[in-house]
Order: structure tokens, then C-alpha cells, then sequence
């Protein structure tokens, strides 16, 4: 019997080694640009779709759409992530899964959501992250404003730590997209209102970067669900409390989005309110479904900032797995 099994384990340890060989050679060429940077520089447009495609090509669960083109006529990615190789709505709406929209760029110098996004992606396929996907779609736009972002300079937010390089607020005509939800002025915008409504989904992340005060935490967040007092309920009682326990226990603690009553005087108190729907996560509010609104704090390191977005995403996937059956019958009733 030993001899018999010294036989066997000479036969498939090179096998064994070459497949471990192969793992590592993957992971190595799937490294994004941010991670080959040391952490410290955000891709430009062409590079970020390239490696849009290339995840698609890499794995069956990806799938890379155009859903728009900006005024300048560059595409807009939509990169689509589903277990089951869904890549329509109508595919994905007749399984009954839930559905979650990140988008990043809407802001195109405020890149740690298309950063943490891609990295995501890339350990879900390719390194087998430990998430439960089977029941939840994901849709992620690495970049919104894509004229904006290829204004690419050292000095478009020069209070902010890193990256090294990155894009303007404002699209090609100086439209700020996240103030254009509503009156949609933008072909951007246009284009995106259409997609939502294609795909409807049930929780929104608009990824961001804060410009103004400095404290402790990496990331703050705003929960936008008032416009219907079940989401509200659901955001404040059944998702903030865990969410904020797992972004402590994964190192990335969170506060809500900080706004002083007066500008720039600490002392004058904190003050909160309900964002209308020219704001992303104000729309999406309005339409019934969940948002959140993250603010990474602009005065950390970039890597820090990356990070605690990249837990933003993973926990609220972990959250949506196990809360599904609830939220979906809370959207129900919403609508």
C-alpha cells in the first residue's frame, strides 16, 4: 500500500507544483496598475477598460458592457460579475437575484472606487474569494466621467493624498455629474438613467473622497434610504449596526459623512441631511433602493483609502447574502 502511494504522489507532485506555478503566474499577471504602482498611482481610462476586457476574457462570471459614450465619444464600462455567467437583465431579473451597483469616477479624481473595484473582481475569479455570490449580481462602473478623468494631472485635488496623478471633477463642458441626477443635462447622464432602469438595482455605492476636515477614520458613509421609511429602517437597524462592526473587525473603521454646521469651525457641531435627487445616492433613494454614499477621508494615503473602500464593497456583499429574502420583500412593499 505505501509503495503503492509513493508511486502515486511521484506521479501528480509535478502536476501539483506546475497547477500552484500556474496559480501564481495568474495572480501576477492579473496585478493591477495600482497595486504595481506600490500603491500609489490610479490607471488612465485606456488602461483601466483594457483591464476591463481582460477579466472578461479571463473568466466566464465576467462579463464587460458599454452601456453610454461620453460627450468626447469615449465608452462607458459597465463590468458585470454573476456566478452564472448572467450578463442581461433579463437573465439576470428571471433568477430573482439581487443586485448591486458600484460605481466609481462619477468625480474622476476621486479613483479609489474603480481601484478597490477591479482588485475585488480580480480576487473573486481569479483568487476564489470566500463570498457568497450565488443569489447576487454585481455591476460596477470602474469610471463615469470619463472625459473628466482623462484630464489627467498632478494638481486636480492637490489637498489630497494621493494618487499621484488623477482626473477632474467635471466633465468635458464643466457638467458636475453628481449634481445632474435629476435634470440629466449630461449624454453621460442620459445614458446611465438608462441602464438603471435596464437593470434596476437594489443597492447603489457611489464611491467618493471627502474635501474637507480631518480626523480618525479612513472612511465615512451616509445611508440614504428616506425617502421610504422601511429602507430607512432596514439601513439604520439591520445594516449600519453589523456593517459597522465588520469595517472595524476588517480594519477600515467608519463614522458618518462629516459636515460641520459651519463651514470649516469644528466647533460649530455636526450637522446631517437628506441629500435631493440631483446627488447620486439621493436619486436612488427616491427610486426605491438602497444607497450608500462613501466618503473616504482625502488627507489618509492612498493605500489606506483603496482599502477601506475595498471593505465598503466586500462587507455590504456579505451583508446582502445573508439579508436578500428581507430586502427584496422591503422593496416590494416600497414600490
Amino acid at each position: 500500500m505505501k509503495a503503492i502511494l509513493k508511486s502515486m504522489i511521484r506521479i501528480l507532485l509535478p502536476c501539483l507544483v506546475s497547477s500552484f506555478a500556474l496559480a501564481a503566474q495568474q495572480t501576477e499577471d492579473f496585478d493591477t496598475w495600482y497595486e504595481k504602482s506600490g500603491y500609489t498611482e490610479t490607471p488612465r481610462y485606456e488602461q483601466t477598460v483594457a483591464y476591463c476586457m481582460k477579466l472578461d476574457e479571463a473568466s466566464p462570471q465576467i462579463t464587460y458592457r458599454v452601456f453610454g459614450r461620453s460627450l468626447q465619444g469615449r465608452d462607458l464600462p459597465l463590468l458585470i460579475l454573476d456566478r452564472n455567467g448572467y450578463s442581461t437583465p433579463e437573465e439576470v431579473n428571471r433568477s430573482g437575484k439581487i443586485k448591486l451597483l458600484v460605481q466609481g469616477c462619477v468625480h474622476a479624481g476621486e479613483t479609489e472606487g474603480k481601484d478597490a473595484g477591479l482588485m475585488l473582481y480580480r480576487d473573486i475569479v481569479m483568487n476564489h474569494k470566500d463570498l457568497d455570490l450565488d443569489s447576487i449580481t454585481i455591476l460596477f462602473i470602474p469610471i463615469f466621467n470619463a472625459d473628466g478623468h482623462e484630464r489627467f494631472t498632478p494638481y486636480s485635488r492637490i489637498n489630497q493624498n494621493g494618487p499621484k496623478e488623477a482626473g477632474w471633477r467635471t466633465t468635458a463642458v464643466n457638467l458636475n455629474l453628481n449634481r445632474d441626477y435629476l435634470k440629466a443635462d449630461a449624454p453621460e447622464m442620459q445614458a446611465w438613467l438608462k441602464m438603471f432602469d435596464q437593470w434596476d438595482p437594489d443597492f447603489f455605492i457611489d464611491c467618493h473622497t471627502t474635501d474637507g476636515a480631518d480626523y480618525q477614520y479612513p472612511v465615512t458613509i451616509e445611508y440614504d434610504g428616506f425617502y421610504h421609511h422601511s429602507l430607512s429602517e432596514w439601513l439604520s437597524v439591520s445594516y449600519a449596526p453589523r456593517f459597522t462592526d465588520m469595517m472595524e473587525k476588517s480594519g477600515s473603521p467608519i463614522y458618518n459623512y462629516v459636515s460641520f454646521r459651519s463651514w470649516h469651525d469644528p466647533r460649530s457641531g455636526l450637522v446631517g441631511y437628506v441629500p435631493g435627487p440631483r446627488f447620486s445616492t439621493g436619486y436612488v433613494a427616491s427610486r426605491n433602493r438602497f444607497a450608500l454614499l462613501v466618503e473616504t477621508h482625502m488627507l489618509k494615503d492612498y493605500r489606506t483609502r483603496v482599502t477601506g473602500t475595498y471593505h465598503v464593497i466586500e462587507n455590504t456583499l456579505r451583508i446582502m447574502a445573508h439579508e436578500k429574502p428581507v430586502m427584496k420583500a422591503i422593496l416590494r412593499s416600497a414600490d
